[in-house]
């Protein structure tokens, strides 16, 4: 993939991730007869892809998916807020998501935003 494509794709996902969508992109490869073994065994494992897995793909689209935020998880973060409490959340999701999530239950207000711990990713964490 060009460096042209590569950017395309990345602010596509930041788009989507901005909007507190989560990214899932759909790909597919031709495989030759056996080339993936019967079970995956005789392919060679390495940095949790087997061989057959680590290129040569057609994308063919990426979506964007959206959890719902409950309307009481705001008004909820908000008494929690009230009384003092510090709510954080811990996600799974890419750092772009995780923010526009946490804006919008009121987690994350545009004065924390830019306050270098309130955001961090798994690697900074640990």
């Amino acid at each position: 993939m060009n460096n042209d494509a590569k950017q395309r794709f990345i602010n596509i996902i930041n788009t989507y991730g901005n909007s507190s969508l989560r990214t899932i992109s759909f790909a597919y490869k031709d495989l030759k007869p056996n080339e993936g073994g019967d079970d995956h065994k005789n392919i060679g494992y390495e940095d949790n892809l087997y061989e057959v897995e680590k290129e040569n793909f057609t994308l063919i689209c990426i979506i964007g998916i959206k959890d719902i935020i409950r309307p009481e998880v705001p008004i909820s973060i908000a008494q929690f807020q009230k009384a003092g409490i510090t709510v954080r959340m811990v996600t799974g999701d890419n750092i772009t998501t995780a923010k526009a999530i946490a804006r919008e239950c009121n987690i994350l207000n545009y004065e924390f935003l830019n306050k270098p711990d309130s955001i961090m990713e798994g690697h900074e964490f640990y």
